[in-house]
Protein backbone atom coordinates (compact mmCIF):
# COMPACT_ATOMS: atom_id res chain seq x y z
CA UNK A 1 0.00 0.00 0.00
CA UNK A 2 1.22 3.59 -0.91
CA UNK A 3 1.12 6.72 0.64
CA UNK A 4 -1.70 7.89 -1.42
CA UNK A 5 -3.37 5.12 -1.01
CA UNK A 6 -3.04 4.81 2.67
CA UNK A 7 -4.16 8.53 2.66
CA UNK A 8 -7.34 7.42 0.92
CA UNK A 9 -8.30 4.40 2.79
CA UNK A 10 -7.57 7.12 6.30
CA UNK A 11 -10.17 9.19 5.03
CA UNK A 12 -12.67 6.57 3.94
CA UNK A 13 -12.46 5.03 7.35
CA UNK A 14 -12.49 8.42 9.33
CA UNK A 15 -15.97 9.10 7.56
CA UNK A 16 -17.60 5.74 7.88
CA UNK A 17 -20.04 6.41 10.52
CA UNK A 18 -20.79 9.65 8.93
CA UNK A 19 -21.73 8.91 5.98
CA UNK A 20 -24.03 6.18 3.70
CA UNK A 21 -22.83 3.57 1.51
CA UNK A 22 -23.44 5.20 -1.89
CA UNK A 23 -21.92 8.62 -0.34
CA UNK A 24 -19.06 6.89 0.48
CA UNK A 25 -18.66 5.62 -2.64
CA UNK A 26 -18.95 9.18 -4.44
CA UNK A 27 -16.29 10.39 -1.63
CA UNK A 28 -14.01 7.48 -2.80
CA UNK A 29 -14.26 8.41 -6.50
CA UNK A 30 -13.80 12.41 -5.64
CA UNK A 31 -10.53 11.45 -3.40
CA UNK A 32 -9.11 9.02 -6.25
CA UNK A 33 -8.96 12.27 -8.24
CA UNK A 34 -8.06 14.73 -6.31
CA UNK A 35 -4.81 13.03 -5.53
CA UNK A 36 -4.19 11.35 -8.84
CA UNK A 37 -1.43 14.20 -9.94
CA UNK A 38 -0.36 14.42 -5.97
CA UNK A 39 2.82 13.07 -5.29
CA UNK A 40 3.05 12.00 -1.47
CA UNK A 41 5.68 10.66 0.82
CA UNK A 42 5.05 9.27 4.49
CA UNK A 43 7.77 7.50 6.85
CA UNK A 44 5.39 4.55 7.60
CA UNK A 45 2.78 2.61 6.48
CA UNK A 46 0.60 0.96 9.19
CA UNK A 47 0.40 1.75 12.72
CA UNK A 48 2.63 1.02 15.03
CA UNK A 49 1.22 -1.43 17.83
CA UNK A 50 -0.16 -5.07 16.73
CA UNK A 51 -4.14 -3.84 18.13
CA UNK A 52 -3.82 -0.42 16.18
CA UNK A 53 -2.91 -2.26 13.10
CA UNK A 54 -5.70 -5.37 13.45
CA UNK A 55 -8.29 -2.92 13.92
CA UNK A 56 -7.26 -0.63 10.80
CA UNK A 57 -7.35 -3.45 9.05
CA UNK A 58 -10.38 -4.54 10.12
CA UNK A 59 -12.03 -0.79 9.70
CA UNK A 60 -10.56 -0.65 6.23
CA UNK A 61 -12.40 -3.87 5.34
CA UNK A 62 -15.49 -2.75 7.08
CA UNK A 63 -15.57 0.32 4.88
CA UNK A 64 -14.76 -0.78 1.76
CA UNK A 65 -15.27 -4.56 1.42
CA UNK A 66 -18.35 -5.39 4.03
CA UNK A 67 -20.98 -3.08 2.25
CA UNK A 68 -20.44 -5.19 -1.31
CA UNK A 69 -21.39 -8.33 0.58
CA UNK A 70 -24.59 -10.23 1.83
CA UNK A 71 -24.88 -9.95 5.56
CA UNK A 72 -24.52 -13.20 6.45
CA UNK A 73 -21.39 -13.43 4.92
CA UNK A 74 -20.03 -10.60 6.24
CA UNK A 75 -20.79 -12.14 9.74
CA UNK A 76 -19.48 -15.01 8.84
CA UNK A 77 -16.16 -13.94 8.02
CA UNK A 78 -16.09 -11.73 10.79
CA UNK A 79 -16.78 -14.33 13.38
CA UNK A 80 -13.74 -16.57 11.58
CA UNK A 81 -11.36 -13.95 11.70
CA UNK A 82 -12.34 -12.56 15.19
CA UNK A 83 -11.29 -16.67 16.17
CA UNK A 84 -8.43 -16.79 14.41
CA UNK A 85 -6.79 -13.27 15.97
CA UNK A 86 -7.78 -14.56 19.27
CA UNK A 87 -5.92 -17.68 18.43
CA UNK A 88 -3.08 -16.28 16.61
CA UNK A 89 -2.20 -13.22 18.44
CA UNK A 90 -0.28 -11.70 15.45
CA UNK A 91 -0.21 -8.59 13.26
CA UNK A 92 -2.49 -9.54 10.03
CA UNK A 93 -0.25 -8.43 7.95
CA UNK A 94 2.05 -10.64 9.43
CA UNK A 95 0.18 -13.73 9.22
CA UNK A 96 2.20 -16.75 7.32
CA UNK A 97 1.28 -20.20 5.80
CA UNK A 98 1.99 -21.96 9.28
CA UNK A 99 -0.11 -19.71 11.20
CA UNK A 100 -2.91 -20.62 8.94
CA UNK A 101 -2.08 -24.25 9.27
CA UNK A 102 -2.20 -24.34 13.25
CA UNK A 103 -5.47 -22.71 13.27
CA UNK A 104 -7.03 -25.32 10.91
CA UNK A 105 -5.01 -27.73 12.97
CA UNK A 106 -7.02 -26.59 16.08
CA UNK A 107 -9.62 -26.44 14.46
CA UNK A 108 -9.81 -30.01 13.30
CA UNK A 109 -10.57 -31.54 16.42
CA UNK A 110 -14.04 -30.54 16.77
CA UNK A 111 -15.15 -29.58 12.84
CA UNK A 112 -15.50 -32.03 9.75
CA UNK A 113 -13.56 -31.12 6.69
CA UNK A 114 -16.66 -29.45 5.23
CA UNK A 115 -16.15 -27.09 7.80
CA UNK A 116 -12.88 -26.86 7.61
CA UNK A 117 -12.57 -25.73 4.26
CA UNK A 118 -15.51 -23.17 5.10
CA UNK A 119 -12.94 -21.61 7.54
CA UNK A 120 -10.36 -21.46 5.07
CA UNK A 121 -12.38 -19.83 2.71
CA UNK A 122 -13.35 -17.43 4.78
CA UNK A 123 -9.80 -16.73 5.53
CA UNK A 124 -8.59 -17.32 1.87
CA UNK A 125 -11.29 -14.61 0.92
CA UNK A 126 -10.16 -11.71 3.37
CA UNK A 127 -6.09 -12.51 2.66
CA UNK A 128 -7.42 -12.09 -1.43
CA UNK A 129 -8.45 -8.74 -0.30
CA UNK A 130 -5.82 -7.19 1.97
CA UNK A 131 -3.27 -8.64 -0.88
CA UNK A 132 -5.77 -6.69 -3.79
CA UNK A 133 -5.72 -3.61 -1.10
CA UNK A 134 -1.31 -4.04 -1.32
CA UNK A 135 -1.80 -4.61 2.85
CA UNK A 136 0.20 -7.55 1.67
CA UNK A 137 2.07 -9.40 -0.82
CA UNK A 138 1.15 -12.71 -1.59
CA UNK A 139 -2.51 -14.98 0.35
CA UNK A 140 -1.03 -17.13 3.09
CA UNK A 141 -3.57 -19.42 2.30
CA UNK A 142 -3.13 -19.94 -1.29
CA UNK A 143 -0.33 -22.68 -0.30
CA UNK A 144 -3.05 -24.84 1.85
CA UNK A 145 -5.16 -28.00 -0.11
CA UNK A 146 -8.64 -27.98 0.26
CA UNK A 147 -9.70 -30.90 3.12
CA UNK A 148 -10.62 -34.02 1.30
CA UNK A 149 -14.51 -34.04 1.39
CA UNK A 150 -16.96 -37.36 0.45
CA UNK A 151 -19.08 -35.67 -2.20
CA UNK A 152 -22.87 -36.88 -1.37
CA UNK A 153 -26.16 -36.60 -3.35
CA UNK A 154 -27.55 -33.49 -4.37
CA UNK A 155 -30.46 -33.41 -1.66
CA UNK A 156 -33.73 -33.10 -3.18
CA UNK A 157 -37.45 -33.96 -2.94
CA UNK A 158 -39.18 -36.46 -5.49
CA UNK A 159 -42.67 -35.94 -6.25
CA UNK A 160 -43.66 -37.96 -3.49
CA UNK A 161 -41.98 -35.72 -0.98
CA UNK A 162 -43.79 -32.88 -2.33
CA UNK A 163 -47.09 -34.37 -2.45
CA UNK A 164 -46.42 -35.47 1.28
CA UNK A 165 -45.50 -31.68 2.34
CA UNK A 166 -49.29 -30.56 0.77
CA UNK A 167 -50.30 -33.01 3.70
CA UNK A 168 -48.65 -30.48 5.98
CA UNK A 169 -50.43 -27.51 4.76
CA UNK A 170 -53.00 -25.96 7.17
CA UNK A 171 -53.58 -22.51 6.00
CA UNK A 172 -53.91 -21.14 2.79
CA UNK A 173 -51.15 -19.39 3.10
CA UNK A 174 -48.65 -22.78 3.71
CA UNK A 175 -50.16 -23.74 0.33
CA UNK A 176 -49.59 -20.66 -1.09
CA UNK A 177 -45.63 -20.48 0.26
CA UNK A 178 -44.43 -24.26 -1.00
CA UNK A 179 -45.56 -23.75 -4.40
CA UNK A 180 -44.56 -20.21 -5.02
CA UNK A 181 -41.23 -21.82 -3.73
CA UNK A 182 -41.29 -24.66 -6.19
CA UNK A 183 -42.39 -22.53 -8.59
CA UNK A 184 -39.96 -19.72 -8.74
CA UNK A 185 -36.90 -21.17 -6.78
CA UNK A 186 -35.95 -18.16 -4.93
CA UNK A 187 -33.55 -17.93 -2.48
CA UNK A 188 -35.18 -17.59 1.24
CA UNK A 189 -33.83 -13.96 1.61
CA UNK A 190 -35.57 -12.52 -1.81
CA UNK A 191 -39.20 -13.94 -0.51
CA UNK A 192 -39.20 -11.05 1.44
CA UNK A 193 -38.67 -8.61 -0.82
CA UNK A 194 -41.88 -9.68 -3.17
CA UNK A 195 -44.79 -7.50 -3.33
CA UNK A 196 -48.02 -8.89 -4.42
CA UNK A 197 -48.15 -5.91 -7.38
CA UNK A 198 -44.96 -7.35 -8.97
CA UNK A 199 -46.40 -10.90 -10.02
CA UNK A 200 -48.19 -10.61 -13.54
CA UNK A 201 -50.70 -12.38 -12.52
CA UNK A 202 -51.33 -13.33 -16.66
CA UNK A 203 -47.93 -14.14 -17.69
CA UNK A 204 -46.85 -15.46 -14.18
CA UNK A 205 -43.75 -13.53 -14.68
CA UNK A 206 -41.90 -12.14 -11.78
CA UNK A 207 -38.72 -9.70 -11.40
CA UNK A 208 -37.01 -10.12 -8.42
CA UNK A 209 -33.77 -8.76 -6.97
CA UNK A 210 -31.02 -11.70 -6.33
CA UNK A 211 -30.00 -11.87 -2.98
CA UNK A 212 -26.22 -12.76 -3.80
CA UNK A 213 -26.06 -11.97 -7.33
CA UNK A 214 -26.96 -7.94 -6.52
CA UNK A 215 -28.69 -8.20 -9.71
CA UNK A 216 -32.48 -8.44 -10.96
CA UNK A 217 -33.44 -11.62 -12.42
CA UNK A 218 -36.64 -13.01 -13.57
CA UNK A 219 -38.54 -16.31 -12.91
CA UNK A 220 -41.91 -17.53 -13.20
CA UNK A 221 -45.38 -18.61 -11.45
CA UNK A 222 -47.14 -21.71 -13.14
CA UNK A 223 -50.71 -22.19 -12.51
CA UNK A 224 -51.07 -23.86 -10.09
CA UNK A 225 -48.71 -21.68 -7.73
CA UNK A 226 -51.06 -18.48 -8.98
CA UNK A 227 -54.03 -20.78 -8.23
CA UNK A 228 -53.15 -20.73 -4.47
CA UNK A 229 -51.49 -17.61 -4.15
CA UNK A 230 -54.98 -15.91 -5.76
CA UNK A 231 -57.22 -18.09 -2.81
CA UNK A 232 -54.65 -17.03 -0.19
CA UNK A 233 -55.09 -13.09 -1.12
CA UNK A 234 -58.40 -13.59 -1.27
CA UNK A 235 -58.47 -14.17 2.50
CA UNK A 236 -56.51 -11.68 3.44
CA UNK A 237 -58.90 -9.38 0.96
CA UNK A 238 -56.46 -7.90 -1.08
CA UNK A 239 -55.81 -6.90 -4.61
CA UNK A 240 -53.53 -8.11 -7.57
CA UNK A 241 -52.61 -4.63 -7.50
CA UNK A 242 -51.68 -4.13 -4.13
CA UNK A 243 -48.16 -2.70 -2.93
CA UNK A 244 -48.30 -4.81 0.25
CA UNK A 245 -45.84 -7.94 1.07
CA UNK A 246 -46.49 -10.85 -0.81
CA UNK A 247 -45.90 -13.22 2.29
CA UNK A 248 -47.38 -11.53 5.33
CA UNK A 249 -47.60 -12.85 8.81
CA UNK A 250 -50.87 -14.61 10.25
CA UNK A 251 -51.01 -13.06 13.72
CA UNK A 252 -49.65 -9.94 14.65
CA UNK A 253 -49.35 -6.92 12.14
CA UNK A 254 -50.83 -8.85 9.16
CA UNK A 255 -49.55 -6.16 6.96
CA UNK A 256 -46.11 -6.99 7.74
CA UNK A 257 -43.42 -9.10 5.51
CA UNK A 258 -42.54 -12.64 6.61
CA UNK A 259 -39.17 -12.01 6.92
CA UNK A 260 -36.27 -14.58 6.62
CA UNK A 261 -36.52 -16.69 9.60
CA UNK A 262 -40.10 -16.39 9.36
CA UNK A 263 -39.97 -18.65 5.64
CA UNK A 264 -37.58 -20.81 7.26
CA UNK A 265 -39.98 -21.51 10.23
CA UNK A 266 -43.00 -21.55 8.36
CA UNK A 267 -41.50 -24.16 5.83
CA UNK A 268 -40.86 -26.43 9.01
CA UNK A 269 -44.09 -26.43 10.37
CA UNK A 270 -45.74 -27.13 7.23
CA UNK A 271 -42.71 -30.42 7.26
CA UNK A 272 -43.45 -31.45 10.58
CA UNK A 273 -47.00 -31.30 10.10
CA UNK A 274 -47.02 -33.85 7.41
CA UNK A 275 -44.88 -36.25 9.62
CA UNK A 276 -41.86 -35.60 6.76
CA UNK A 277 -39.06 -37.92 8.20
CA UNK A 278 -36.03 -35.87 6.23
CA UNK A 279 -34.84 -32.32 6.66
CA UNK A 280 -36.89 -29.99 4.55
CA UNK A 281 -35.61 -26.09 4.25
CA UNK A 282 -36.37 -23.48 1.53
CA UNK A 283 -33.24 -24.08 -0.37
CA UNK A 284 -33.99 -27.80 -1.00
CA UNK A 285 -36.93 -25.89 -3.26
CA UNK A 286 -34.24 -24.71 -5.41
CA UNK A 287 -32.49 -27.57 -5.40
CA UNK A 288 -35.28 -29.90 -6.20
CA UNK A 289 -36.63 -27.29 -9.04
CA UNK A 290 -32.87 -27.50 -10.63
CA UNK A 291 -32.68 -31.32 -10.24
CA UNK A 292 -36.23 -31.47 -12.08
CA UNK A 293 -35.20 -29.40 -14.80
CA UNK A 294 -32.01 -31.71 -15.43
CA UNK A 295 -34.51 -34.35 -15.18
CA UNK A 296 -37.05 -33.41 -17.64
CA UNK A 297 -34.15 -33.04 -19.94
CA UNK A 298 -32.74 -29.50 -19.00
CA UNK A 299 -29.04 -28.97 -19.13
CA UNK A 300 -26.89 -27.88 -15.96
CA UNK A 301 -26.50 -24.27 -17.67
CA UNK A 302 -29.84 -24.30 -18.02
CA UNK A 303 -30.96 -24.80 -14.62
CA UNK A 304 -28.27 -22.38 -13.53
CA UNK A 305 -29.63 -19.51 -15.96
CA UNK A 306 -33.22 -20.75 -14.04
CA UNK A 307 -32.00 -20.23 -10.18
CA UNK A 308 -29.64 -17.10 -11.39
CA UNK A 309 -26.34 -18.65 -11.37
CA UNK A 310 -23.82 -16.20 -12.95
CA UNK A 311 -22.34 -18.03 -16.18
CA UNK A 312 -19.26 -20.30 -15.36
CA UNK A 313 -17.03 -19.02 -18.55
CA UNK A 314 -16.10 -16.52 -20.52
CA UNK A 315 -18.75 -16.65 -23.47
CA UNK A 316 -21.75 -17.24 -21.07
CA UNK A 317 -20.48 -13.91 -19.38
CA UNK A 318 -19.49 -11.46 -21.49
CA UNK A 319 -20.66 -12.92 -25.51
CA UNK A 320 -24.01 -14.99 -24.83
CA UNK A 321 -27.34 -12.64 -24.19
CA UNK A 322 -29.78 -14.68 -22.75
CA UNK A 323 -33.43 -12.66 -22.23
CA UNK A 324 -36.44 -13.43 -20.50
CA UNK A 325 -37.99 -15.42 -23.30
CA UNK A 326 -35.07 -17.75 -23.18
CA UNK A 327 -35.82 -18.10 -19.05
CA UNK A 328 -39.41 -18.40 -19.76
CA UNK A 329 -38.52 -21.13 -22.16
CA UNK A 330 -37.08 -23.47 -19.57
CA UNK A 331 -39.52 -22.46 -17.25
CA UNK A 332 -42.38 -23.76 -19.74
CA UNK A 333 -40.11 -27.14 -20.80
CA UNK A 334 -38.87 -27.94 -17.82
CA UNK A 335 -40.33 -26.51 -14.22
CA UNK A 336 -43.90 -25.90 -14.66
CA UNK A 337 -46.19 -28.38 -12.93
CA UNK A 338 -47.30 -30.73 -15.49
Amino acid sequence: MNTKERVRNDILVGMKMYLDSCTMAILDAVIVKAVQNVEMTETTTLPATLDDINQYIIDLFNTKKAPKLSTKTVVFYRSTLNEFMTLINKPLNKISQSDIEYYLLIKRSSNTNASLNNLRRNLSAFFTWMRKEKIINENPCDGIEPYVTIEKPIDHMEATDMEQLKNGCIHVRDRALIEFMRSTAMRRGEVPLVKICDIDFRSGKLVIFGEKTQKYRTVFLDDVAIHYIQEYLKYRGVTENSREPLFTHLRGDKTKALDVDGVYASIKDIARRAGMDRRVYPHLFRKTTATNICKRGGSEDAAGEYLGHAPRNVTGRHYTYKGDRYIEQIFHNYVEAV
